[in-house]
């Protein structure tokens, strides 16, 4: 079966649509880095009033992945800066969440075709985004061309100690 996948900017009266897949993307990929399964920081960051001012910040972009009529996932991009590229234009691609059985399909292909053609449209000539150094998601940026270039430790108070470690990775474009 030939999959559709389409991907349309969120809107601001979309915003329960957006924090309800924000809130079953994230449980259903990172509830085990936390001792209580990520309650502490859904209740610090994806509170819905938050996603409410961002959606109406000129400098922050969420889309949503349809695959057909199915939403499946979603993505977040915000314009950033970097110091080792102080005179470049960068976008940080801050949440990348699809559904748990998107994986493997090409889905986030064409979601990182998507966000180079977007980033390309708003002259940005760097991509940056912070993963977990265990997880999958670093070897699918690392495949799109992405390459560490710091690392950090999160102090976060739930989450697991083999967990706090996060990369730093860029592509220029």
């Amino acid at each position: 079966m030939k999959q559709l996948i389409t991907i349309k900017k969120c809107q601001e009266d979309q915003l329960d649509l957006l924090h309800k897949i924000a809130i079953q993307t994230y449980n259903g990929t990172y509830q085990y880095l936390w001792s209580d399964k990520g309650k502490w920081y859904l209740d610090e960051f994806y509170k819905k009033e938050s996603f409410k001012k961002e959606l109406s910040q000129s400098d922050i972009f969420y889309f949503l992945v349809y695959d057909a009529d199915k939403l499946i996932g979603f993505f977040k991009l915000k314009n950033s800066s970097l110091a080792a590229y102080p005179a470049q234009n960068c976008i940080e691609i801050d949440k990348l969440y699809l559904l748990k059985g998107s994986a493997g399909k090409g889905i986030g292909k064409i979601v990182m075709d998507f966000i180079f053609s977007f980033s390309k449209k708003q002259d940005c000539s760097v991509l940056c985004l912070k993963v977990m150094e265990n997880s999958m998601a670093k070897y699918f940026y690392e495949k799109n061309g992405f390459i560490q270039t710091d690392k950090n430790y999160l102090d976060y108070p739930t989450i697991k100690e083999e967990y706090r470690l996060i990369l730093t990775m860029v592509k220029e474009i």
